[in-house]
């Protein structure tokens, strides 16, 4: 399902050159699929880990056109403290000022979801003793895992939902708005200031 969406959102941002991004990012999430279901949890972890830091990193880069083209081009890092900085980073009073003013006030609630979730999946990255992910010693089916998995998944859908919605939902014409709405008011419908934009029932 969460590929589906994606798709939609590329679909509606593809003269957006950070599309590529979140391209890149709906096909890690398919190998992070395929580990899971193998059994490879922590590359299904580690995949997870990479699908954030992707459509976050275009988020921070839609914002900077030259840092966009040189990452692009392979001449800059992504580097996550800046994704994330309480300042000037995509969860920031500041980001959510300058593209959905309404949503300023969700915005230290999603950050500290993905720097949650960035750290609890980079466990499985750094090798880390087991904390939050205790992945089985042996390369067989695990339920616990496979349920602690989805709940991480669920997250990322929720985190990705919101960014997007903050970055763009504002700009978007009313067909591309149409096109995101049989999900996006199912995914986001539970904040207010989303849910008027798609065209929702307002409080009151």
């Amino acid at each position: 399902i969460f590929v589906g969406e994606m798709e939609v959102w590329c679909k509606v941002l593809s003269q957006r050159r950070e599309a590529e991004l979140l391209k890149v990012g709906t096909v890690e999430y398919e190998f992070a699929l395929f580990a899971l279901i193998q059994g490879h949890y922590r590359h299904a972890f580690k995949a997870l880990r990479l699908v954030l830091e992707l459509i976050l990193q275009a988020m921070c880069l839609s914002a900077n056109e030259l840092l966009l083209r040189e990452w692009l081009d392979n001449r800059a890092d992504t580097v996550w403290t800046a994704i994330t900085d309480k300042d000037g980073g995509v969860f920031s009073q500041r980001f959510a000022r300058a593209f959905f003013p309404e949503l300023t006030k969700h915005v230290q609630h999603y950050r500290e979801l993905a720097v949650a979730l960035y750290r609890e999946c980079s466990e499985c990255v750094h090798g880390n003793t087991p904390k939050c992910i205790p992945l089985p010693a042996a390369l067989e089916f695990n339920q616990t895992v496979f349920d602690l998995w989805h709940s991480k998944a669920s997250v990322v859908m929720l985190v990705t939902h919101f960014i997007l919605s903050l970055r763009y939902l504002s700009d978007l014409s009313e067909t591309d708005v149409s096109e995101l709405e049989p999900f996006l008011s199912d995914r986001m419908g539970h904040l207010e200031e989303i849910r008027n934009l798609l065209g929702g029932p307002m409080k009151g």
